[in-house]
């Protein structure tokens, strides 16, 4: 008690000066010197302040960007302070697992070799370095025990907690000012990324749930956690998330199976693993089916229409809305008169979502089975004007935003690129368009790649070269992280990776242990749909939960 009041009154005078950004990092130094003379040769003082920081770390991972960076730079700096490098050093040198795992970085500052702008590269050097320091730290450091391991896990799970409530309320207009749309409700970190913290979290809060050890009143706070997080996926309609679960679910449940001796048990599982894909499978089937049941004949079409105008049909045009085709039965004329009358929005302008309106108008009618003409635009009511001018194009987004009406839009979405539509704007297609221009790089280069620093060059010049239709805001990377070692590396450098990424597991054994297969799977799977370590926010997951586990 009495070091801990001399601690804080050490550090009293200069707590109201804290708030002066000019002198922050002079104070810094002040402070971190002082906690050197307070606490130097002292571990357990040092082991508790690192155990300290490492909960801020998992807090602030998805509360913060800012401050989990800030989190990672002082985690280094009481590293250092700490000192007894000898000891450090003699950790290291014999930790074959690490020095693996290190190769990810090590990979990418070869390809730097093979680079011609080396700006971005040393940019992406930057963002990478705790893929360097953060492994090293941990594995200097003195093994963490499983109650401290339990207490940093459930800190971030309470965080993740914390920041989708802001996200549901959002979601449900109970906070006015954040967006009811996932992507733009997610405030503090990119919106898919949020979704595999939610999908740690869960699994997390499984583990924990599980343990025979756990007291009654901790299994009834894991599940309801659980189920928190679940109805939450299904709230947010995060498509990532949700796939992510239930490929890792699947995976996990394999290794209950195993591992687990009771038989009825296991039967049940694998009855359950078996089930779950197999309906999941007939729901997609029957979406697509649905989708591609024509309700309209082609061959028998009405020339004019009730007013004695002419209609345009659109032979070239095969795309659907709820079974209708869309270039079918247009009197233009008549639509824009007919519109004026119910909206103040322009019939040559855009929506809320910056799309053409009268494009939005058309897919709309189309969707309820109405024609394009002054009868079909005088059948709709003031909630369908109002979602039209918001830039949504089907009656069904009248009963909410559902995982079934996300699967549509997904499924319509394929439909109009492979008829040949811009797949600007719509998540499915421009990954399909980012793929593909990713593979025809790495075509190109494929023993080293294009380098480290030379990936957003390359990205411009093969959507030049293969006249892709992606609005220029729109030309983004591959949003595949193995693809992306690919591009940049080569084969070669990808191999590096991959090994760098998985043998450290098979090393140490870990495959065997719950937390670190689950973070591994998370993270393996998300980087089939994601650049996971090429942004700040990815870099810090990986960085933090791979060695914490390891």
């Amino acid at each position: 008690m009495v070091q801990i009041k001399g601690f804080t009154k050490a550090f009293y005078p200069f707590i109201p000066e804290l708030f002066n950004k000019k002198l922050w990092k002079t104070y810094l130094c002040v402070m971190m010197s002082l906690l050197t003379d307070r606490i130097k040769g002292k571990a357990a003082w040092h082991h508790s302040i690192f155990i300290f920081l490492l909960l801020l770390f998992a807090v602030f991972l998805p509360t913060s960007k800012y401050m989990a960076s800030l989190m990672q730079f002082l985690i280094a700096i009481h590293w250092v302070i700490r000192g007894d490098f000898a000891l450090k050093w003699q950790r290291l040198r014999s930790n074959y697992a690490l020095w693996v795992l290190l190769l990810l970085y090590l990979a990418h500052v070869a390809g730097m070799l093979f680079t011609t702008n080396y700006d971005y590269g040393f940019h992406d050097l930057k963002i990478k370095v705790p893929l360097l320091l953060i492994p090293i730290i941990f594995a200097s450091s003195e093994q963490l025990s499983a109650k401290e391991v339990k207490l940093i896990l459930l800190f971030f799970a309470a965080a993740v907690f914390a920041s989708s409530l802001v996200t549901l309320g959002g979601i449900l207009e109970w906070i006015p000012a954040v967006s009811s749309n996932f992507r733009d409700a997610s405030l503090f970190i990119s919106h898919i990324r949020f979704a595999l913290l939610v999908d740690l979290a869960i699994f997390i809060l499984s583990f924990y749930f599980l343990r025979p050890n756990s007291t009654r009143l901790e299994k009834f706070v894991y599940g309801a956690g659980i189920v928190y997080f679940l109805v939450f996926l299904v709230a947010s309609k995060a498509m990532t998330g949700i796939v992510v679960a239930c490929i890792v679910g699947v995976f996990l449940s394999l290794r209950w199976i195993i591992y687990h001796t009771n038989q009825l048990v296991r039967w049940f599982t694998l009855v359950a693993v078996v089930t779950i894909p197999v309906l999941i499978s007939s729901y997609i089937n029957a979406q697509f089916s649905s989708f591609y049941t024509l309700l309209d004949d082609r061959d028998n079409l009405d020339e004019q229409t009730i007013n004695g105008n002419p209609y345009w049909h659109d032979s070239t045009n095969y795309h659907l809305e709820n079974g209708h085709y869309v270039g079918i039965y247009l009197c233009e004329p008549e639509l824009q008169e007919g519109w004026k009358k119910l909206s103040d929005y322009a019939y040559w302008g855009e929506d809320d979502r910056g799309h053409q309106l009268k494009y939005t108008l058309m897919r709309y009618l189309a969707s309820k089975g109405l024609r394009k003409d002054g009868y079909g635009v005088s059948q709709l009511d003031t909630v369908d004007v109002r979602l039209i001018e918001s830039g949504y194009a089907n009656v069904r987004y009248k009963s909410g935003y559902s995982i079934s009406t996300r699967v549509y839009e997904l499924i319509w979405q394929i439909d109009v690129y492979r008829k040949g539509g811009n797949p600007s704007g719509h998540s499915m297609t421009q990954r399909m368009e980012y793929l593909k221009t990713a593979w025809a790089i790495f075509i190109d280069h494929p023993w080293f790649g294009v380098g480290t620093g030379d990936v957003p060059i390359a990205f411009d010049q093969k959507y030049a070269q293969l006249k892709s239709q992606l609005d220029p805001e729109w030309r983004l990377r591959a949003h595949n992280q193995w693809l992306t070692f690919g591009v940049a590396l080569g084969i070669i450098g990808f191999v590096i990776c991959a090994c760098a990424i998985i043998l450290p597991g098979l090393l140490l054994k870990r495959f065997r242990q719950y937390l670190f297969l689950l973070f591994f799977l998370v993270a393996c799977i998300s980087m089939f749909n994601e650049d996971t370590l090429e942004t700040q926010a990815g870099v810090a997951l990986f960085a933090f939960f791979y060695p914490l586990f390891l």
